[in-house]
């Protein structure tokens, strides 16, 4: 009897520890993180039950660095997220515009739960996760109105307090950040319904879907909406993919706004597909081959007009690079043969992302950050005010909501204008203003 006590005692210690030690060593900045599905080491062939949730930090030459589990209990305001083992649609990975979280998705249900996406909501929530420059884990955004009996597979935010969430159905929800289960979620449209991956950037709002009529990329309205009625376009060029991640840069000065796109594509033909903007048609430049599979997750990060590209597949992670720039074929033809990093057997990659960074020195959230700070007018036109709370001398740079640089950190001028670059084109940018050891960041509009 002693011995099933202790017994007892440990396994609820073990649960307990599940679910709370959801956080690990602070990322890298410049590695790679990929979502997987399936616990290392692990006897038993994936299902399509509820199956535990990791994600894997990679240097940019696929060491290993750590792996940090996503709860499998409730513990506090976290919930657990679980995803399906065989749901190859599930855990795009994405990272937040301005770059300080990583967001996935998936279901508030213990590893083993059966069947998990036909599971009914409300009943079992939807889930989205918000994981820190240091590791940490928040669980406590929940969804009970939305993706019942479907796949919930993405989610993405500008800075971790909202976020855009796609599945199988639904169309795209509007989700704040901590939403109670409980509360409803606004629906900004309701086709196409069987969306896959979502992502913010130019300012932008845009999804991938695996519907019919709308495969390929689309906007959804202008902006970045929070409100219902919102209309979905195809962008002219892109349709017919099997598309899942994308990613927008801008590498043209002759051309406002984001200008070229990849876009990862799972057909047996695919890899990633790329396309420039050509007047208003996106024309598709090439596609570096997938080898023997198509990919699901990308990753992309630009130098110049060379771009870094990180795809994963269910099994691999791949690195390529094109220097090609605008309009141009990738200068790389076809995924490398040797994969960067392999998932294991009973485990599957899903999506990938760079690590997460921390923009501020301080503990003090950087929209937070230098309290009393004016930025008018805003929206503006071609020039801000930036007003200090204190004297001091200041500095100020502009990034667009892919994090990059549009305006090079400068010294704040003494009648405190700031004015924006010539030919920048209309939309949302991350005004940084750093006074002392402190960076503040906020929202601009360029109309």
């Amino acid at each position: 009897m002693k011995h099933f006590f202790k017994t007892r005692l440990l396994a609820g210690l073990a649960m307990l520890l599940g679910a709370s030690m959801a956080s690990a060593a602070p990322f890298t900045p410049g590695n790679i993180v990929v979502a997987r599905v399936g616990v290392t080491g692990g006897t038993a062939a994936l299902t399509n039950a509820a199956t535990a949730v990791f994600l894997d930090e990679f240097t940019p030459a696929g060491v290993l660095v750590q792996s940090i589990a996503l709860p499998t209990a409730a513990s506090g305001t976290n919930r657990a997220l679980t995803a399906s083992g065989t749901a190859t649609s599930e855990l795009n990975l994405t990272r937040s515009a301005d770059g300080r979280y990583l967001v996935l998705t998936g279901y508030d249900a213990a590893p083993g739960t059966a069947g998990i996406v036909a599971t009914a909501n409300p009943g079992t929530a939807r889930v989205i996760a918000r994981i820190a420059a240091d590791g940490s884990v928040d669980t406590s955004t929940g969804i009970g109105d939305a993706f019942s009996a479907q796949n919930i597979r993405a989610a993405a935010t500008t800075d971790g307090q909202n976020f855009y969430a796609v599945g199988g159905n639904s169309g795209v929800r509007y989700v704040p950040f901590g939403n109670p289960v409980a509360t409803a979620t606004v629906g900004l449209n309701a086709a196409p319904a069987n969306n896959r991956f979502v992502g913010a950037f130019g300012g932008n709002l845009y999804v991938t879907s695996g519907s019919a009529a709308t495969l390929g990329v689309s906007q959804i309205g202008m902006g970045l909406p929070t409100a219902t009625g919102q209309t979905n376009t195809l962008l002219t060029g892109t349709s017919g993919l099997s598309s899942y991640a994308f990613f927008f840069a801008d590498l043209s000065p002759a051309v406002g706004g984001v200008d070229v796109l990849y876009v990862a594509d799972d057909n047996a033909a695919g890899g990633i597909q790329k396309y420039s903007l050509v007047g208003s048609t996106w024309t598709l430049n090439g596609t570096v081959g997938p080898g023997a599979a198509g990919v699901r997750g990308l990753a992309a990060r630009i130098t110049g007009t060379t771009v870094a590209l990180y795809a994963s597949s269910a099994t691999s992670l791949y690195a390529v690079t094109d220097n090609g720039g605008y309009n141009a074929a990738p200068s790389t033809a076809t995924l490398p043969t040797a994969a960067l990093a392999t998932a294991t057997t009973n485990t599957a990659f899903r999506g990938a992302a760079f690590a997460p960074v921390a923009t501020v020195g301080t503990a003090t959230r950087a929209t937070q950050a230098i309290p009393g700070l004016a930025v008018f007018p805003n929206p503006a036109t071609n020039r801000l005010t930036v007003a200090l709370p204190t004297a001091g001398a200041a500095t100020v740079a502009l990034r667009d909501l892919t994090g990059r640089l549009v305006l090079a950190p400068a010294p704040l001028a003494a009648d405190r204008q700031l004015y924006l670059p010539a030919g920048l084109a209309a939309g949302v940018y991350l005004l940084e203003v750093r006074q002392g050891p402190v960076t503040a960041v906020r929202r601009i509009e360029k109309k």
